[in-house]
Parts: structure tokens; sequence; C-alpha cells
């Protein structure tokens, strides 16, 4: 295997083992971490049009329907007429799914604090430059700069 396979590798991975343990964390909320980024979104910034919270998702890479879908089966996301134009329809967290949102960032916090741990020492900056490398030009590195524009990236 040659150095850039073995990056392709470590990045999967590293993905994988990522999705497992927020998984893992949030299971005991009864959700999974594509719903709670979602109703994250849907807390701090309040009611958006499927496109707007596809924007901002990358659990879902820009095409949310099952996942919030899903969502309101389980009566945690609303569909609403929008305020400004009825035509359109928002997506709003309900009062269920604003009450999961506190133990999602509690569960998350335990993952921050494991991923604190795993990288103590490193330099942060660089391995930011290198996803950012990586990403650019790309819809994914599109949707972080959204979400930096927004101040969404501090949600845990």
């Amino acid at each position: 295997m040659d150095r850039l396979e073995e990056i392709g590798l470590l990045l999967r991975a590293a993905t994988r083992e990522s999705d497992r343990r927020l998984n893992d964390l949030l299971r005991e909320v009864g959700i999974t971490a594509s719903q709670a980024e979602a109703l994250q979104l849907l807390d701090r910034w309040g009611p958006m049009s499927l496109r707007e919270l596809g924007g901002l998702l990358v659990a879902e890479g820009g095409h949310p329907s099952r996942l919030v879908d899903r969502m309101v089966s389980a009566g945690l996301v609303a569909r609403r007429p929008a305020e400004h134009d009825r035509r359109q329809v928002e997506l709003v967290a309900t009062a269920h799914g604003r009450a999961l949102v506190e133990r999602v960032r509690e569960r998350k916090g335990i993952y921050r604090a494991w991923l604190e741990g795993q990288l103590a020492g490193m330099d942060l900056p660089s391995v930011r430059a290198f996803f950012e490398a990586y990403l650019a030009g790309t819809p994914l590195g599109e949707t972080v700069r959204l979400r930096r524009e927004k101040g969404t990236l501090a949600d845990g």
C-alpha cells in the first residue's frame, strides 16, 4: 500500500469509527447521529426548508428527504406551511425533538472529550488545513464552509 492509499484508508476508518462512537453514545437517547445533527441545526436556527437543512447537513450529503421522513414519523420534526409563503413547507423541531437536544449535547460532549484525548498534542491547525485541502471544491467542503459562516460548527 502506498502513502496516498493509506491516507484514504485512514480517512474511511476514522469516519467509520467516529460514526460508530457517536451512534453508540446516542443510542440511549433513541436517535442516530444524523438525526441529532438535524435536530441541533433546527434547534439553533429555527424553522427552515428541506433544501436549507440539506445544505447544512454533512450526514446526509445534501439529500435529507428520507432522514426527515423518519424524523417526522418519530415525532421529532414537523412540516408546516412557511410563514413567509404558505405554499412553501418548512421544518421545525417538535417539543419532543427540542427536549432531546440537551441530551444530544451531553452525549456528544463525551465524544468530544474522547476526541480531545486522542488528538492531544497534535498540530490541529495543520490537521484542519489537511481536511480543507482534501475537501476543496467538493459539495461537502461547501457544506462545512456554510456551517462555519452560520456559526454552527460549535454544536458539539
